[in-house]
């Protein structure tokens, strides 16, 4: 009786089954209830650990692939580190970016370059990085990078920002062109007089006119700089941001040397006589056989010649050698109430694997030493034509140990306008490189430490 009992006909309604046992009965319903509570809990907390969440918002250049390229490094970084989020905002206009960090509404990361950064860091708008660099944070990571580089994001000694890519100027040279001639190609020890013969023999006339310059010659004053340099001289005092040098001898007899390719020895053209044509399009469209331009072409020359493509290193000067480092780095703004946390993100943008990210979507050549075989191997494998430059293209990372950044004067707009139509008159018009700086620099020096003294003024 009592085994018909404890086993019901399967006929019996299954609510009536619920009486016979009793405790089964209450312990389902308490694991249901607990269940239900640990959910509940689940939720609330996972709630609570997103309204927790530190959010960064950050603005770079939108470079070709950046959607791309961020779709990969925002992941990898919030997975690092759970409690911060990331939000992108590309930045086009620096006016409007100015305008947001006096207003107290910036980003908490910028990237951009100078003399923008600069100009920033001047007004007290970016954050002072010295204290995480005295504590070690960055210690391995500018260990790695190229010093002139990392230098020039200072003022007054206040490291306001750090590089996003490390850009060097070399040589980019058509090596059928070259070998059309008959020449050897350009050599590493290379100095301005061979190179003068080189590009003279380069130079295809056809009666009047030239079917191929020698050289593409950009003159502004970053590019400068370095020819500068290479003689003896400087751009700026190391020491008084109001003084201006191009009116010493060293800078003149530079800029008059590399105005006379345009002017006196005519392998070089005003860009009148090549209509116009930017650098990059000249060089590939074989209107030039050589060219001084930065890594940063790479991911335009690569795909656009139809030649063998060469690099070497730029002509060596009669006292050094020297190149440009760009300056376009990451900075983190002042007035950022996450300061602490947008020091962990400016230490991921620095990191090896963020260099990497950007060597591979961007071609951009990496401001860490670690990461440039990897980025040659990477161009290697995307551009077929790369692989006759092969292991030349090293020589912009090499090239590092002696670039050194565009100086930055008190106000670098003021300078780089004054300098530039000095230039332009010396290299497009053909006036005589020692009257007219002789003309401007004094002007440009006037002019500087009178905005200098206005500002002090106003300060007080």
């Amino acid at each position: 009786m009592l085994s018909r009992r404890v086993q019901p006909s399967s006929r019996t309604p299954a609510v009536n089954r619920w009486p016979l046992y009793p405790a089964a009965a209450t312990g389902f319903l308490t694991l249901i209830a607990l269940l239900v509570l640990l959910s509940t809990w689940g939720v609330v907390l996972s709630a609570r650990a997103a309204s927790s969440r530190i959010t960064l918002r950050f603005s770079e250049y939108p470079r070709p692939y950046e959607n791309e390229m961020l779709a990969e490094l925002i992941p990898l970084f919030e997975k690092q580190n759970p409690d911060i989020k990331i939000v992108y905002e590309p930045i086009t206009d620096p006016i409007k970016m100015t305008t947001s960090m006096v207003g107290g509404t910036a980003p908490d990361i910028v990237c951009w370059w100078s003399p923008d950064l600069h100009f920033w860091a001047k007004q007290g708008l970016l954050l002072d990085l010295n204290p995480y660099i005295q504590k070690g944070l960055f210690a391995d990571d500018i260990a790695d990078m190229a010093l002139g580089q990392v230098r020039g994001f200072q003022v007054n000694g206040v490291q306001y920002a750090l590089p996003q890519y490390l850009g060097t100027v070399a040589l980019y040279y058509n090596q059928d062109a070259v070998e059309r001639a008959g020449v050897v190609e350009p050599s590493n020890d290379m100095d301005w007089d061979d190179f003068l013969m080189l590009a003279r023999k380069l130079t295809v006339r056809q009666g009047n006119s030239v079917k191929q310059w020698g050289f593409y010659l950009f003159h502004e004053i970053d590019r400068v700089a370095y020819w500068v340099r290479q003689n003896g001289g400087e751009m700026m005092s190391p020491t008084d941001d109001t003084l201006c040098l191009l009116d010493q001898p060293a800078a003149i007899k530079a800029i008059q040397y590399w105005a006379d390719f345009i002017h006196r020895w005519k392998v070089s053209p005003t860009s009148a006589q090549i209509s116009g044509t930017t650098l990059r399009d000249a060089f590939a469209g074989e209107l030039a056989a050589t060219a001084a331009d930065g890594s940063w072409s790479l991911a335009f020359m690569l795909p656009n010649t139809r030649f063998k493509l060469g690099i070497a290193h730029l002509p060596k000067g009669p006292v050094a050698r020297s190149t440009l480092a760009n300056l376009d780095g990451y900075a983190i703004y002042a007035g950022s109430p996450h300061k602490e946390a947008a020091v962990r993100f400016l230490k991921f943008l620095v990191s090896p694997e963020a260099n990497r990210l950007r060597a591979r979507y961007q071609g951009l050549q990496p401001a860490r030493r670690s990461v440039a075989r990897e980025w040659v191997e990477l161009l290697l494998k995307q551009y077929p034509n790369a692989r006759t430059a092969g292991s030349q293209i090293l020589i912009f990372a090499l090239a590092a140990e002696y670039a050194a950044p565009e100086p930055m004067f008190y106000n670098p707009n003021t300078a780089k306008t004054m300098l530039n139509q000095a230039l332009y008159r010396i290299f497009q018009q053909g006036e005589p490189a020692e009257k007219v700086l002789k003309e401007v620099v004094p002007a440009l020096n006037q002019k500087l430490r009178t905005e200098k003294q206005a500002a002090g003024k106003a300060r007080r």
